[in-house]
């Protein structure tokens, strides 16, 4: 047996080296994809779980779960492809992030991005879902590759794109079984989801607003900065009202929903710090969520009998 000449270092070491780098990097790679899409499951998975929930005649755990493995894998890609084309942003406002923390490169982050991709189609196609996969596909790349999101007309259009086809692809899943399609009704709710908030997304920017800045975004708040915060306040007591019309509502939950539009509301005119218009949007959420199921054809049933 011959012995590595002095002064030479055995290959031993340098592999025992990579393979400890490749076990890390698996090893955190859950909790990165995580952080990738920690700040949106509230606002993506959430609601559009309960809504596909809401609107399927017959709930199956198996269908719901899948679903919900769907929505997220989209909404991950998603946010590796905005987070590893604004790290800047990220840094100021969300240092947490996997880019800005250093758990992750933005060149392995767009490696990813471009994985995730067909990824996501070949998934779709699989759960019979094509067309809202290539929906959500082109509106990722509309809002982030092709800067459509740096405006806020072109931003807020391709945010109502993307929770439409969400809402679309969640909830076809959940109802799809042999003999069964979509209901018009159905349709019709997340077209109404479409509009709300086409209306109201605006909610999210006033939190992000220094970064936005300095990156020469032109978000709503920027270019209307009392008129976006008086318009927020409008909107959602309108359609709080109109939904609580349209889905005849009795009077204790109108009065709730329409108490907590005005709250909201008022937070989001009153407070304009950073911190409170973080909380303001967390406030946002709730009322989203509950203006996004009130109309669903389980939810319209329920209101009725009661």
């Amino acid at each position: 047996m011959e012995l590595p000449a002095a002064g030479l270092s055995s290959p031993l070491p340098a592999s025992l080296g990579l393979a400890t780098k490749v076990a890390y990097a698996v090893e955190s790679l859950p909790e990165i994809f995580f952080l990738f899409t920690k700040s949106d499951l509230k606002t993506i998975l959430i609601p559009a779980t309960i809504f596909a929930c809401l609107s399927a005649p017959e709930v199956r755990l198996q269908r719901v779960l899948s679903s919900m493995w769907w929505t997220w894998l989209h909404l991950l890609q998603f946010c590796v492809s905005n987070q590893s084309l604004s790290p800047e942003e990220d840094a100021l406002n969300k240092p947490w992030r996997p880019i800005p923390s250093g758990n992750i490169s933005v060149a392995t982050a767009r490696n990813l991005r471009w994985i995730l991709l067909p990824s996501c189609l070949l998934q779709s196609f699989v759960y019979g879902v094509p067309w809202q996969g290539l929906s959500l596909a082109i509106v990722f790349l509309a809002h982030n590759e092709w800067a459509l999101g740096s405006h806020w007309v072109l931003r807020t259009l391709c945010n109502a794109w993307g929770y439409a086809s969400f809402n679309a692809g969640a909830a076809a899943i959940v109802s799809s079984w042999p003999g069964h399609t979509l209901q018009a009704r159905t349709v019709l709710s997340f077209c109404c989801n479409a509009a709300i908030i086409l209306t109201t997304i605006h909610a999210q920017d006033f939190r992000d607003e220094v970064g936005d800045k300095r990156l020469g975004r032109m978000t709503l708040p920027i270019a209307f900065s009392q008129a976006s915060r008086i318009t927020i306040w409008v909107f959602l007591l309108s359609w709080s009202l109109g939904l609580s019309i349209f889905c005849a509502t009795n009077y204790i939950l109108a009065a709730a929903f329409c108490t907590l539009a005005m709250i909201v509301g008022a937070r989001f005119y009153f407070w304009r710090d950073v911190e409170a218009d973080q909380r303001s949007y967390l406030y946002y959420n709730v009322w989203l969520a509950c203006a996004q199921v009130v109309h669903t054809p389980v939810v319209m049933a329920l209101l009725r009998r009661s």
